[in-house]
């Protein structure tokens, strides 16, 4: 009896010894998020923060990630970039440098400029969301983009506008490279479909909250149709002073209108709107024929975060925590950012939410659907659909 009270001891210590080494072996890896958390943009860094969130409890739930036979579960620290360089780059240096983070989430055109003049220097790979032209071109080997160009967003805009009719513009949009590289495709487009380009202006939008003035004169211009190149919420306010102001031109958005627009302006204040999407935009306003993984998506968030505004920046961040960390797996590494970057083409293409068919050179996804939304009869649906090819997302990277 007494040597199997002592067997039974020994199995017992051992038994804890093991659970404490497989405890002390289970470590945290720790990711970061850059957005904004507060200003006219802060609707963003919110939905990216719960998406994540979700990412991260689906992942843990399961026992995290296994790199190398080592087991991590994941956390993310989330600062908040106030939409501006400047604090970017502060929050950024604290990612790096006192959480000594090497995997970083960005929202936002200029905020992700400002980071690539230090994320090579410092081995951090950043997932940047941002439709701009020239991000991806800069020859920067540790930048990685989710989002579909201006080459691939707005011709499809532009050609259904023309389609029905559409033949006199006007745009008014942000005064950055954003609104900039934008408004140059759109209205080089429009000329090259026959279009007529009347007046372009540019506003600090998510600065400025009156822009009756500059309204006033595009009114004068007598368009038949409006782009406005905004992020979200500032396009609310420019979309409700233009009819104020008594302009009847039809609107065409970039990828930032959202059901926030809608449920803001009036779907009666919107007919014949022209917007563009991806799948990420199908899970803020479902249309018929929505993929049934974005439905899926859409689902689960709103069962997790009941009554939570869900634009479609959260799409991105969601799928930036499963590539990411796949990419991790594949490479055996969680440090390596190389191998990591080199993987990360592979692992987007496998069970992501948005469907990809990898990433250029440059760094830039290739392959998910844009999608023209119009809204018609008091309904949003789906006009048009056109691959984003890979020769298109790479145009022009070094």
């Amino acid at each position: 009896m007494k040597k199997h009270l002592w067997l039974i001891v020994v199995l017992a210590v051992g038994l804890a010894f093991t659970q404490c080494n497989d405890a002390l072996a289970q470590k945290t890896l720790k990711l970061g998020h850059l957005n904004s958390f507060s200003g006219g943009t802060s609707l963003y860094g919110a939905d990216s923060k719960r998406a994540m969130t979700m990412a991260i409890e689906e992942i843990n739930a399961k026992g995290g990630i296994n790199v190398g036979g080592k087991r991590y579960l994941l956390d993310v620290e989330h600062l908040d970039s106030k939409y501006k360089p400047a604090d970017t780059v502060a929050g950024y240096r604290r990612l790096v440098d006192l959480h000594g983070i090497h995997f970083i989430h960005n929202m936002g055109t200029v905020t992700g400029k400002a980071l690539m003049a230090y994320n090579e220097k410092d081995k951090v790979l950043l997932d940047i969301i941002s439709p701009s032209e020239t991000l991806n071109q800069e020859g920067n080997k540790l930048v990685l983009n989710q989002v579909v160009r201006p080459n691939g967003y707005d011709p499809p805009v532009v050609r259904e506008a023309i389609k029905r009719g559409l033949k006199n513009l006007c745009v008014i949009a942000d005064d950055s490279d954003f609104g900039k590289e934008h408004t140059a495709v759109i209205t080089d487009t429009f000329k090259q479909q026959g279009g007529k380009v009347l007046g372009v202006e540019y506003v600090k939008s998510t600065v400025d909250v009156d822009f009756m003035p500059v309204l006033t004169k595009l009114k004068g211009y007598k368009p038949d149709c409006m782009y406005i190149v905004t992020v979200e919420e500032p396009g609310i306010r420019i979309t409700k002073q233009a009819r104020e102001a008594g302009i009847t031109a039809k609107l065409l958005y970039c990828e930032h209108f959202k059901q926030k627009t809608i449920d803001s302006v009036g779907i009666g204040n919107l007919e014949g709107t022209l917007f563009v999407g991806s799948y990420s935009t199908l899970s803020s306003m479902p249309v018929p024929g929505a993929p049934e993984d974005i439905l899926n998506y859409r689902n689960k968030y709103l069962k997790r975060w009941p009554g939570e505004y869900l634009s479609a920046t959260g799409c991105y961040g969601y799928n930036w925590i499963y590539y990411t960390t796949k990419a991790m797996e594949l490479a055996g590494t969680v440090s390596d950012v190389y191998q990591v970057r080199v993987l990360a083409s592979q692992a987007i293409k496998e069970n992501q939410v948005l469907k990809y068919g990898g990433f250029t050179k440059g760094g830039r996804a290739y392959g998910m659907p844009a999608f023209v939304l119009a809204i018609d009869n008091g309904k949003v649906h789906v006009a048009s659909g056109t691959p984003y090819p890979k020769e298109l997302a790479e145009l022009g990277e070094k």
